[in-house]
């Protein structure tokens, strides 16, 4: 490559260099993890003199006496480590020192992830990645040393500076081949971010902080460790993958690591982060259910070819993503030579397909596709029905023989497949509940209304009804697109036309409304049956067919 920056040092900044000497006494954003072969930690211990730590030290806990170590003063902590700043007596070097935050009150789990973070960190060796100096125990207790780096965290540096297009890249491609080593030897870090960004003291920037580390098998799947149960949210809100957000362990793989990095460039470039709520859950919610802001809408000068690369590593979807932090790596070097970059191939067309196609709520409500299936003929017959009474002008007070029928029909089947259960489990079905109870409020309303106004059964009256019901229906389509499939908004805009054409000819109107809603429900049950069965295959259905 032609005279890319390799370190943080070789870019050109406009602003007062960060001051390490000062800055490394007081940051909290340090969490060293790391990366060699351990040496034996018994042999050594023998081999050098304890060392008395300061005495404020001292006082805060026992564990701090390590023998073959000088604690000289705290560099920041976690949910689960801290980090000391330390004098290693053999080697005459400062290193970082990371020990079990809550010491000889850590639980079996704690301390089982602690040593699966120092293991995956002594398979490491990158510049890009800390490195490891000793993994050993004391008191029973594991710990290990690193690599110290007194330039603090990317979050400090980057504080305040402003980054070209070029140095934001050259800063996420570093990043992108230290973690391009991580996940070919089947580690996913799962809490990248600028505050677990370490700069040496010659300015290389560092991964650090492995402490929600996942192991891939060679296969590419999750070992059975224990240490992370579907459900649980691991990570950091503005930096975490959509698939981490939901819980979804299982699907947590090397993508997330490349939407983290997308996410740091995003921040590079723009000055924020890609979604920030008032809240973490607020945040958390921007993750799974909004499109991030372009970056070229926050700053103009942005390049097209990088915000590209920048956006795809965001996609909700991640088999749309780059599926290693390698091929990101690659696709940043192409920016960096001015070559084409393969983020570019998709263009607008692509990811408007992608926005469409995206199911956010899948796997709450996979279980509904054969109920949906059901409703198809309860939706279809009555309006059938409704034909055969306005074609043979048989008496109006037929016609609530088909309404009726719906409705009884309806509850018979939604109660079924929930096994007679009438409240809406969890905050995403209430929501689901929410729009489609106002949509049949409304609707029910609306035609009570206007019957009390020009007689309450009649097949004229009854006609023309459908205009108006079709556009109730677009609404609550168009209310879906962002919390469920992006096709609704599609949907919707059927439903809004078929007003229109209705218009042609109302005696035709109850037929086009049955078939027209048939159509979409074996769609939406086709749809999600198929996701139901991709659960099944995972075995993560809890009853088949059913709505639980």
């Amino acid at each position: 490559m032609n005279d890319r920056p390799e370190r943080v040092s070789d870019i050109p900044m406009t602003t007062t260099p960060l001051d390490h000497d000062k800055f490394a006494t007081r940051t909290q954003d340090v969490n060293c993890p790391l990366t060699t072969a351990p040496s034996d930690h018994d042999e050594f211990a023998t081999r050098t003199q304890d060392v008395i730590c300061p005495p404020s030290l001292a006082r805060a806990s026992p564990f701090l006496n390590l023998p073959g170590y000088q604690i000289l003063g705290e560099l920041g902590r976690g949910g689960m480590g801290v980090v000391y700043r330390a004098r290693q007596v053999c080697a005459n070097r400062e290193v970082a020192l990371k020990m079990i935050l809550s010491g000889e009150f850590a639980g079996s789990a704690e301390v089982a992830r602690f040593r699966t973070e120092a293991e995956a960190l002594a398979r490491l060796q990158h510049p890009n990645l800390v490195g490891v100096f000793e993994i050993g125990e004391h008191a029973g207790l594991p710990f290990f040393s690193m690599e110290y780096c007194p330039g603090g965290s990317l979050a400090s540096f980057a504080r305040g500076r402003s980054f070209s297009a070029e140095e934001a890249s050259a800063i996420v491609h570093q990043l992108a081949r230290g973690m391009a080593v991580a996940h070919a030897a089947g580690i996913v870090h799962r809490d990248l971010k600028p505050q677990n960004v370490l700069l040496a003291a010659d300015g290389t920037l560092k991964v650090s902080d492995f402490g929600l580390v996942k192991l891939l098998s060679q296969g590419g799947h999750e070992n059975s460790d224990g240490l992370t149960q579907t459900g649980a949210v691991l990570g950091t809100p503005s930096y975490m993958a959509p698939e981490q957000a939901f819980g979804e362990s299982k699907h947590v793989g090397p993508e997330a690591d490349v939407y983290a990095l997308g996410a740091i460039l995003y921040t590079l470039l723009v000055d924020r982060a890609p979604f920030v709520g008032p809240t973490p859950m607020d945040t958390i919610l921007q993750v799974v259910s909004e499109e991030p802001e372009r970056p070229r809408n926050l700053r103009r000068e942005v390049p097209h070819d990088l915000e590209a690369v920048c956006l795809k590593c965001l996609e909700k979807d991640r088999r749309k993503r780059y599926p290693t932090a390698a091929e990101l790596a690659a696709d940043l070097a192409r920016f960096l030579e001015r070559e084409p970059v393969s983020a570019l191939r998709s263009g607008m067309l692509g990811r408007m397909a992608g926005a469409l196609d995206r199911v956010q709520l899948q796997d709450r409500f996979a279980a509904y596709g054969s109920l949906l299936l059901v409703l198809a003929p309860i939706m279809l017959l009555p309006e059938l029905w409704v034909t055969v009474v306005t074609w043979n002008e048989w008496p109006a007070y037929y016609l609530p023989i088909g309404q009726f029928g719906r409705i009884a029909a309806f509850l018979v089947a939604i109660g079924y497949y929930r096994d007679w259960r009438w409240l809406p489990q969890g905050p995403a079905e209430r929501h689901l509940w929410l729009v489609w109870g106002g949509y049949l409020l409304c609707c029910l309303g609306s035609g009570l209304s206007y019957r009390l106004a020009n007689g309450l059964w009649s097949t004229e009256i009854e006609l023309r009804l459908y205009q108006p019901l079709a556009a109730l229906t677009a609404l609550a389509f168009f209310a879906l697109t962002a919390s469920f499939w992006g096709y609704c908004m599609v949907i919707g805009l059927g439903f809004l036309a078929l007003a229109f054409v209705m218009a042609i000819d109302l005696r035709f109107a109850p037929l086009e409304f049955g078939l027209t809603w048939g159509l979409v429900l074996i769609l939406l049950g086709s749809r999600l049956r198929s996701l139901s069965s991709a659960r099944e295959w995972h075995g993560k259905t809890p009853r088949a067919g059913r709505c639980t």
